[in-house]
């Protein structure tokens, strides 16, 4: 039996949070690979052996589960860091894609939860700002950062940095 399913028969759809929660269930775990985005089949990722995420110099592709309606698809995973653009998964995927050019693709933008972030509620902390190469996040006069989004590539660097876990990759296609 599916999560949803399960989810609404234990009554999930009674509550907003439960609604919330068993539709967020069929979603991507993670934004897909850089240059894979709208390439991705579950018939061509499923007959693979996967060679992007042993390639992945960060370590961070991963593998939607069996039960998920994304199972066999790559994503992108950034608890424990963020994409550097090295190109590994692209070179390591049997399906011909081509390199897009010197300038990484834009996988979404970075979304700061203020309720959670410390330097929001009074407490010294830059850690989101010095892993971002692309400047990305200032901080106010105040120490507070701000997500500049025409800036931001959604590498997730700054996510698995953030102490509070108060920033999240919204996909570029989640808006």
């Amino acid at each position: 039996m599916d999560a949803a399913r399960r989810g609404f028969l234990r009554g999930g759809f009674l509550t907003r949070q439960g609604r919330a929660e068993i539709g967020l269930q069929g979603r991507a775990l993670g934004p897909a690979p850089p240059w894979h985005r709208g390439r991705l089949s579950q018939q061509a990722c499923g007959a693979c052996e996967r060679p992007c995420v042993g390639a992945c110099e960060t370590g961070i592709l991963r593998i939607h589960g069996v039960g998920h309606p994304l199972s066999e698809l790559p994503y992108l995973s950034f608890e424990a860091g963020g994409c550097s653009y090295c190109r590994a998964c692209l070179k390591a995927c049997p399906m011909e894609i081509k390199d897009s050019g010197p300038e990484p693709p834009r996988l979404g933008c970075a979304r700061l939860d203020t309720t959670l972030c410390l330097a929001w509620n009074g407490v010294i902390c830059m850690s989101c700002q010095s892993p971002c190469s692309f400047r990305a996040i200032s901080l106010d006069r105040r120490g507070r950062p701000a997500v500049a989004a025409p800036v931001c590539t959604g590498c997730g660097r700054c996510v698995a940095v953030c102490p509070e876990g108060a920033i999240t990759v919204v996909a570029a296609s989640d808006g």
